[in-house]
């Protein structure tokens, strides 16, 4: 437990799940990681026909007030408090082998939003197996002087194994393996580098919070597929059927050099971002209220998301059955859906903070 009362951020999990290989549709590996840490925390897991992991938590047991009726009262059971689902996608972004040349050349397709001016010459680690591919690229003194200054199109690129043959290449790769790229995790004092923070932030805060029994019941739910339209996500949440959703993010940081300085936030190292609206949500107002003031009081520094950026699984959980009151809390992290993501650390344990009081919160003070 870390010295404000609120769970402390494992980051330990980060590093695992950071490292390990898990593209929009083959989340496998990090589920089974995931499930490993829940297990013997939660009341109920199971894996849903999307793939995603869901586990449920019923509260720690309510110290009675002095003079309190028994009974359970309203339909969350009195102080239980509502019924909250916790979301974080286990997906990133990567590539598909969707084809294999003569010559034993990988074609691809991005899965999920890859700059294509990032991929020639990136390392990739392809399957189950990790074998390793780099993405072909001309040297300069090769390449036509017209067309130096141009990006390659995606569609134009390959994987390189060093295969000589279409028979080689298949026997090691077949077509619809995906492949993530080559990022090994790493702590540089507070900053930690590593692959594909969003939405791996998200995940390890999620599974640091139920290493303790919550205030309220809460359904975690590890998503599949958010990467490619938040599809996992929109499918739990029909099951779940929550009276509130807080979503788990690793979102971008908005430091880079030439960028006007209102467009620079917010910021790695500066606490937990939060979202007022983005492409796919209008945020819940008196949700974002309480975290707000959850903050305040517990003096958790936060900042704000550049409004209207981005989207998260929280716009298809808030317009799911009759509607969810929803908000998004987001780990800032600079270079995401790239080869190598920072994070602040400290911002993790924020986060992690942040939740455990505003679930604290949420059963005094919801409805």
């Amino acid at each position: 437990m870390s010295a404000n009362g609120a769970p402390k951020f494992r980051e330990d999990i980060l590093q695992e799940i950071s490292n390990a290989p898990g593209v929009s549709g083959g989340e496998e590996a990090i589920r089974s990681i995931l499930a490993e840490y829940a297990r013997e925390n939660v009341d109920s897991l199971e894996v849903d026909p999307m793939g995603s992991l869901v586990a449920r938590i019923d509260p720690a047991p309510a110290r009675p007030r002095a003079g309190a009726k028994s009974g359970r009262g309203s339909r969350n059971g009195g102080r239980r408090g509502p019924h909250v689902m916790l979301c974080a996608h286990m997906d990133e972004v990567g590539l598909m082998v969707t084809a294999v040349e003569k010559e034993g050349r990988l074609r691809f397709r991005r899965v999920g939003g890859i700059d294509p001016r990032i991929l020639p010459g990136q390392v990739f680690r392809i399957g189950a197996e990790g074998i390793r591919g780099v993405v072909g690229a001309l040297p300069p003194h090769l390449t036509p002087r017209a067309e130096r200054d141009k990006v390659t199109p995606a569609d134009d690129l390959y994987l390189d194994i060093g295969a000589r043959s279409r028979e080689e290449a298949e026997e090691r790769v077949p077509v619809g393996t995906y492949a993530v790229f080559d990022t090994t995790y790493e702590a540089w004092g507070t900053t930690r580098k590593g692959k594909a923070f969003d939405d791996r932030a998200g995940c390890a805060v999620l599974a640091s919070l139920i290493q303790r029994r919550p205030p309220v019941p809460v359904t975690a739910v590890w998503s599949v597929q958010e990467e490619v339209g938040l599809r996992g996500a929109a499918a739990a949440a029909r099951r779940v059927q929550p009276d509130l959703a807080i979503v788990l993010e690793g979102t971008a940081s908005g430091e880079s050099p030439g960028a006007p300085p209102d467009e620079q936030y917010p910021f790695m190292g500066k606490g937990p971002a939060l979202t007022v609206h983005d492409r796919t949500l209008m945020v819940h107002a008196r949700l974002l209220d309480r975290i707000e003031e959850t903050a305040k009081r517990h003096k958790v520094p936060t900042q704000w998301k550049r409004p209207g950026v981005g989207g998260t699984d929280a716009g298809r959980i808030a317009i799911s059955g009759a509607g969810v009151p929803s908000a998004v809390v987001s780990v800032v992290c600079r270079y995401i859906h790239a080869p190598a993501a920072f994070l602040d650390v400290r911002d993790a344990q924020r986060t992690v903070t942040l939740i455990w009081h505003t679930l604290e919160t949420l059963r005094k003070e919801w409805p």
